[in-house]
């Protein structure tokens, strides 16, 4: 008879025969010891091995961000959101997430300052490409409660954007 147990975070195989004990092996040292003593690489962030979260990202700075003359802030876009659905909007922000080459499109979202939570971040749909953390120009068409399946829902998104990297 083979029992594997979980016990504060070690897992460990115990074997029996007939009643028994025959062997203890304890899984958890030997590998996670040699990966917390491999060197990372120059600049690497800490990792933590005993289960803590991640540190937080810096935070966007958001001061140089000027709304487009004629264009809409990602404030707006939610506020006037029953208004835009269907037209074209401008607007500038920053990268904040960017993700490429899903359903044939590069996604991002894009935040400029303004708005609170969730309302703050509008999700891009483009062919363009871009980093997290450059400041895009953007034009596109707001599209409202858009339903992808799997649980991906977007109260407002801005689709087909032409993406002008500053």
């Amino acid at each position: 008879m083979r029992k594997i147990f979980c016990t504060a975070g070690r897992f460990v195989l115990a074997v029996s025969f007939l009643g028994s004990s025959a062997v203890a092996l304890n899984h958890y040292g030997a590998g996670i010891a040699r990966a917390a003593s491999a060197a990372l690489p120059e600049g690497h962030p800490k990792m933590d091995t005993h289960g803590g979260a991640a540190p937080a990202a810096p935070k966007p700075d958001f001061s140089k961000i000027v709304k487009p003359a004629g264009g809409k802030t990602v404030q707006e876009v939610y506020q006037e959101k029953d208004k835009l659905n269907g037209k074209r909007v401008t607007l500038r922000g920053k990268v904040v997430k960017y993700n490429e080459a899903i359903m044939g499109k590069n996604w991002l979202h894009l935040r400029d300052g303004t708005g609170k939570e969730p309302a703050n971040d509008l999700t891009v749909t483009t062919q363009a490409k871009a980093k997290v953390g450059d400041t895009v120009l953007l034009e596109g068409t707001v599209t409202l409660d858009k339903n992808l399946g799997a649980g991906y829902n977007y109260e407002v998104i801005i689709e087909d954007a032409k993406v002008k990297v500053e």
